[in-house]
């Protein structure tokens, strides 16, 4: 039996396969992938040995074990469900790490257990708002839990102090990482070309889609991606196609790692040949771009940003910060490239401004024309995108209850699935909206729901220029949208309105009232944004522009 991807299985080989197999058949296919990373990430940390494996299956909200120092003492494993456990040994070469010893505080050579004890999680079909929750600490249980209990109200505070913090980073050069690495001499290995990407996690965004698209063509260029998360998820596309072959690393913190060493790095580098790195809003990657930078000083750093967020300027700041170890920062709209050359002064020619067109149309062919309402009798509005705050789904519902309140005939699509889905779920129950709203999960095509829509509402606070845009503005479906980040490249202007809520709602319900009592004036705000995105697509696409990069990595 081979575990899944040719490139995993090169790194460690299972001695139980009975046992394995019996593990596997008690797990889902993607909480079998997550115990392979796991095991991937031991075989990586610990070259040459033999191990056991015990899994489990946590109990609702209550933390993943994959990688972090409590998988090799197993105090953990009473409160779940256990599954099963095999034995395995390391292909990898390497070194095997010193750990750190809470009881002697200090670094000590290994005393080894022999055992690694990895908890997935609960299927999220399984597991309620409520129990996600429970895994924040005090102060964001509280914060999550008030915004997701009052929503609206939230919004309004926040965006009162969005106003002072879009001042001051749009003016405040951020000052620059500098570390004083430890020399090392360059790493030279011999084995299989190679790509380090770190990504935040692999569940459903307009990010992680072209995340994995860029881990794609890395594939078809033939190198093996090595793809590093750090933040803890459900990791539910770690079983898209796309990732067959690559080799995946769920983090979960905290690892433990001795001063001035990067282990998990040192074994990549003992076992692949790293033609490059490219970094998806990694953390635990920017942090560790000094270190790469000095022992692979010839290996090429690349990162891609996607939208400036306002609470402390998320990743676009530490892409300025860490301007010193990237070689180019790609940006999908021009309000980064703007940002990144005129206030935070990052030269030009390391700014590349390539659009995300492409990515989800490749097969599908451009619209000539607005497309026709399906029933003439009733008016589709859609809203696609995960239910999370950033993207204000409780106003879309708020939209619709005033829409339906008004007389028009309309109905809705909610498509996507998050945080706030059981919020957003009952916010449709208590307004009676249960009969005009229709829920899509993320395994519905976004074609499909758009082919059903007459208008795309994009509600979110914040944004870069969203993919769902793209995607509407290609299958003929005119786009509403918050005037918000790079919304105004793609989005008719009569169609922009404002980001407060409550004018955002006001003048959403104005425009949609005006769309519904007119086709020519839908079609004619299509053709405008069209025009606009024809302008945009002018520019050379990500896709385009990633396959030549990955072929000047290949020299």
């Amino acid at each position: 039996m081979q575990e899944s991807g040719a490139n995993v299985s090169e790194l460690f080989q299972v001695m139980d396969i009975d046992r394995r197999r019996h593990v596997r058949e008690a797990l889902s296919a993607r909480q079998d992938r997550l115990v392979s990373s796991a095991i991937v990430f031991h075989a990586l940390d610990n070259p040459g040995a033999e191990l056991t494996a015990f899994i489990y299956i946590a109990n609702a909200g209550d933390h993943t074990h994959y990688t972090d120092f409590s998988t090799r003492r197993g105090e953990h494993g009473t409160n779940a469900q256990f599954v099963g456990s095999f034995a395995f040994r390391s292909l990898a070469r390497g070194n095997v790490h010193q750990h750190y010893s809470p009881v002697q505080g200090k670094w000590v050579p290994d005393v080894e257990t022999g055992e690694r004890h990895i908890i997935v999680d609960r299927d999220p079909e399984t597991v309620t708002a409520h129990a996600t929750l429970s895994r924040l600490s005090p102060y964001w249980r509280l914060r999550a839990e008030a915004e997701r209990r009052f929503p609206a109200q939230y919004d309004f505070v926040r965006q009162r102090l969005l106003h002072r913090r879009e001042a001051e980073l749009n003016t405040r050069r951020i000052p620059r990482e500098r570390v004083a690495a430890i020399p090392a001499e360059p790493s030279l290995i011999e084995g299989p070309k190679a790509i380090l990407f770190g990504l935040h996690w692999l569940d459903l965004g307009g990010a992680e889609r072209w995340a994995v698209e860029t881990i794609r063509l890395a594939r078809s260029e033939g190198f093996v991606p090595i793809v590093i998360t750090d933040v803890p998820s459900s990791h539910s596309w770690i079983t898209k196609a796309e990732l067959d072959g690559a080799i995946v690393i769920t983090l979960t913190h905290p690892v433990g790692q001795p001063e001035h060493s990067e282990p998990l790095l040192e074994a990549i580098l003992a076992n692949y040949d790293l033609s490059g790195v490219f970094v998806h809003h990694s953390m635990w990657l920017y942090d560790r771009l000094p270190w790469l930078r000095a022992h692979l000083p010839q290996v090429p750093i690349v990162e891609t940003l996607h939208i400036l967020e306002y609470n402390g300027g998320g990743y676009p700041y530490h892409g300025a910060r860490y301007d010193d170890y990237i070689d180019i920062h790609h940006v999908i709209s021009p309000q980064l490239k703007e940002w990144l050359i005129g206030v935070q002064g990052v030269a030009p020619e390391k700014v590349a401004l390539a659009p995300l067109f492409g990515l989800t149309t490749l097969e599908t062919p451009q619209a000539s024309a607005v497309k026709s309402r399906r029933d003439r009798a009733l008016f589709t509005v859609a809203f696609v995108g995960r239910l999370a705050h950033q993207k204000r789904p409780y106003l879309f519902v708020r939209l619709a209850r005033r829409l339906v309140d008004s007389g028009l005939p309309v109905k809705f699509i909610l498509h996507g699935s998050g945080e706030l889905e059981d919020f957003v779920r009952h916010q449709v129950t208590k307004f009676k909206l249960n009969d005009v709203v229709e829920f899509a999960t993320e395994k519905i095509p976004v074609a499909e729901t758009l082919a059903k829509s007459d208008l795309l509402v994009v509600s979110s606070q914040n944004e870069g220029v969203t993919l769902t845009t793209i995607e509407a503005i290609e299958a003929g479906v005119p786009v509403l949208s918050a005037d918000v980040g790079s919304q105004s490249t793609l989005v008719a202007p009569d169609l922009l309105v404002p980001r407060s809520p409550q004018r955002f709602i006001d003048e959403s319900e104005r425009i949609v009232r005006a769309l519904v009592e007119s086709e020519p004036l839908r079609e004619k705000n299509w053709q405008q944004e069209r025009q606009l995105a024809n302008e945009f697509a002018s520019l050379r696409p990500a896709h385009e522009w990633t396959k030549e990069l990955y072929t000047k990595w290949q020299q």
